[in-house]
């Protein structure tokens, strides 16, 4: 399960972030690492942007790197 399989205002863990090295390193300074708690807050209406919220902050990051990003569902 990734971040496009969750619903608005669902909850999860990241467990998994498969991307290039670069997005990884990116993702990681904006809070988004293994074990982190997120929550999906919206989804843009053709699901190409997805907004979390990671660490307290807000995030909008696009499909591709949300298809990336392996949860948890709690």
């Amino acid at each position: 399960m990734n971040i496009c399989d969750l619903k608005k205002g669902e909850r999860a863990l990241i467990m998994r972030v498969t991307c290039p090295k670069e997005m990884k390193e990116r993702l990681k300074s904006l809070g988004i690492y293994i074990s982190a708690e997120i929550v999906l807050l919206k989804i843009s209406l053709f699901k190409s942007t997805y907004l979390i919220e990671a660490g307290g902050a807000k995030i909008a990051i696009g499909r591709g790197a949300a298809e990336g990003v392996q949860v948890w569902k709690k």
